[in-house]
């Protein structure tokens, strides 16, 4: 495997994970809840502690 040099895009890749990151931080903030698979299967299976409070 090699690396095209010439089209690598490290400032474009590092400003769409601070977006993405930006956008995570944002949801939980707000929204209390977790973006991700995580949040995905939380919301699916849901937590019996969550419910008795």
């Amino acid at each position: 495997m090699s690396i095209d040099i010439a089209n690598l895009t490290p400032g474009w890749s590092l400003t769409g994970g601070l977006v993405i990151g930006a956008a995570a931080a944002v949801l939980v903030l707000f929204n209390g809840r977790i973006a991700g698979i995580s949040g995905i299967l939380d919301g699916l299976l849901g937590s019996p502690l969550k419910d008795a409070a």
